[in-house]
């Protein structure tokens, strides 16, 4: 997979490639957005076409989101037409008799959301699941409620997948996890997916996270108290979403551009995005602005086809003989090229040694690892810790 190990993985006997296309299943953090246009169409694509290459497809279902389009179900059907809550139950199920991956997503602004005249009014001063609470036992009664809500719909889809293993945070703010993590843990997750090494974002922008100390872009670490602290005990695997580092100006291809201003995207959004740059109009901070190191995901609505898969191939080898696993991510509301993501799915088949997976299976070659060393008993003395 590497310049040093050039090999298709079918004829050398060695253990495949997982990677795991994962997306996230939302609207705008903002509030903005159509569930038809952002989430339900765009999803509905994507899984056909991971169905045709046998692929499963990750969704990182924001359950927080869909908990208030519950609460103003009457609201959102009057001003809306339709029922945005039943149209994702729905596809939720939908997608488990399918054989995809669901798994638990939440941004925390969400909670306590109200609707009023049309509009999403949300709590942006709570930036991470440690800071909605003030006791641990709050924390993981929250994250097993949540839980709970995807596994009634998988237990009514009556497929394979009955329990949910994987988590990933919003905006990718999951640091420190002081309360998440042990919160995860006793409540039967495995894996964390949140972290992205190298990401800085400041508080003005997001909750303040630094991951430059990450210890690994790819290996996944057991954790405890904080996502990028490795613990060889913690009850938790964070498994990274890939990235590679580079200079701001070589994210901006045309794949990003189009996925970040097209049509489909609301104006307020696009309005919020510029106005986070903090850059206007000034020449130099716009060059100081290009020239930031930034890490660069392996987001396949931003980088065409043949780089992903240029990508996948020539990352580093697992080491210590754990699972080879890279994370790639999307967003439902960004997917409008059908033709680029089969191309993708095409291009990782005929690769060989590259086998698509979802968290779920990721999850079982992991949980051996957490036994005897962590688990619910871990968890309890983490929350007495904190």
């Amino acid at each position: 997979m590497t310049a040093e190990h050039q090999c298709s993985h079918g004829t050398c006997g060695c253990a495949p490639r997982h990677i795991v296309v994962s997306v996230d299943y939302e609207i705008f953090g903002n509030g903005e957005g159509d569930v038809r246009r952002h989430i339900i169409d765009p999803t509905e694509r994507m899984a056909r076409l991971c169905e045709k290459y046998g692929a499963p497809l990750t969704v990182f279902f924001e359950v927080e989101e869909y908990l208030a389009f519950m609460k103003f179900r009457d609201a959102l059907v009057k001003s809306l037409g339709h029922d945005p809550a039943e149209l994702i139950r729905q596809q939720i199920i939908s997608f488990a008799k399918a054989g995809h991956d669901i798994q638990l997503h939440l941004h925390p602004q969400w909670h306590g959301a109200d609707f009023k005249n049309g509009k999403w009014i949300l709590h942006t001063e709570n930036r991470t699941v440690d800071s909605l609470f003030e006791t641990q036992e709050e924390t993981t009664r929250f994250i097993g409620e949540r839980k709970a809500v995807i596994e009634e719909m998988l237990a009514e889809a009556g497929g394979r997948q009955q329990k949910v293993t994987a988590y990933r945070a919003g905006a990718f703010s999951a640091q420190p996890g002081r309360k998440l993590l042990p919160a995860l843990a006793s409540n039967g997750f495995v894996i964390d997916s949140s972290v992205v090494k190298g990401l800085v974002q400041d508080k003005d922008y997001g909750s303040g996270l630094d991951y430059r100390k990450a210890p690994s872009a790819k290996e996944p670490w057991r954790v405890s108290r904080d996502v990028i602290e490795a613990d060889p005990i913690g009850p938790i695997w964070e498994v990274p979403i890939y990235s590679r580092m580079g200079r701001r100006f070589q994210q901006f291809t045309v794949r990003r551009l189009r996925a970040k201003f097209s049509k489909n995207i609301p104006k307020a959004q696009k309005h919020d995005m510029v106005q986070k740059l903090g850059i206007g109009k000034n020449p130099v901070k716009i060059l100081k602005f290009l020239a930031q190191p930034i890490p660069i995901k392996l987001d396949f609505h931003n980088q065409p086809p043949h780089t992903l898969v240029n990508w996948i191939k020539s990352a580093p080898m697992a080491k210590n003989g754990g699972p080879d696993v890279l994370v790639l991510i999307g967003h439902t509301k960004e997917h409008t090229d059908d033709m680029a993501f089969e191309k993708f799915l095409a291009l990782a088949k005929a690769a060989g040694g590259i086998k698509v997976s979802g968290f779920g299976e990721i999850a079982e070659l992991l949980r051996p690892t957490l036994n005897g060393g962590a688990g619910k008993d871990s968890a309890a003395a983490l929350s007495l810790a904190n």
